[in-house]
């Protein structure tokens, strides 16, 4: 495993306060006390501005400095409809390695059942990450599945400005979707669009259920 590098532990450290609200949108973030907190100079904090910038977590000024951006549902919803068309293409490349996703596919899903039976969320979503990603590095393309890596982290630190969580609702029907995509996905009779199609709108609900569940987020502009 590549060595973290100052910039990298900058950038993980002020997400991290994003997801957790120790920086809350509209807070001023200040480089110089962020790299006294990290053990850094200011340049690697500076570094990692830019690339949470580009995340839209970060919105920097010229001659003002950086704030943590304000999230609106659009910006939400754009990530997941841009996550819906990779994940989708992903899923059906995915289907020419469909051997070696057999018994894994299957006793990943198994896991994240005992885990919505048990009411483990943590363990949930992170059975939930293993089994998309087994899917996604099954296709092959290493920059498909780093650009689907980036969105979903982004996704992620979105996510956690807002007051949405994890229900049991959602959770059953991402088990029961998964069993879907996974028997499509080892039928090596199945429609390649149609396994696209399932993966794409597999990730499309999430905004379904978001705007269901009427998720409020941190921009003031909403009302």
């Amino acid at each position: 495993m590549a060595r973290l590098t100052k910039k990298d532990l900058a950038y993980e450290y002020i997400k991290r306060c994003i997801q957790e609200k120790r920086l809350l949108p509209g807070q001023r973030i200040t480089a110089a006390h962020l790299a006294d907190e990290i053990g850094t100079s200011v340049l690697p904090v500076r570094e990692a501005l830019l690339t949470l910038e580009a995340e839209r977590l970060v919105t920097i000024t010229p001659y003002v400095g950086a704030v943590v951006s304000w999230v609106s549902a659009e910006d939400i919803h754009e990530v997941i409809r841009l996550l819906a068309v990779l994940e989708g293409y992903a899923t059906a490349e995915a289907a020419r390695h469909r051997a070696k996703l057999e018994l894994e596919l299957t006793a990943l899903n198994e896991k994240l059942q005992l885990a919505l039976n048990s009411s483990m969320w943590e363990w949930f979503i992170e059975l939930n990450r293993s089994f998309h990603f087994s899917i996604y590095e099954a296709s092959g393309n290493a920059q498909l599945v780093d650009n689907i890596r980036i969105f979903w982290s982004q996704l992620d630190a979105m996510l956690a400005v807002t007051d949405f969580h994890l229900v049991p609702n959602r959770a059953a029907e991402d088990v029961r979707e998964h069993g879907v995509i996974t028997r499509l996905l080892l039928d090596p009779k199945a429609d390649p669009w149609e396994l696209e199609r399932v993966g794409r709108e597999h990730r499309l609900r999430t905004a379904s259920y978001l705007r269901a569940e009427g998720v409020a987020v941190g921009d003031p502009g909403l009302g």
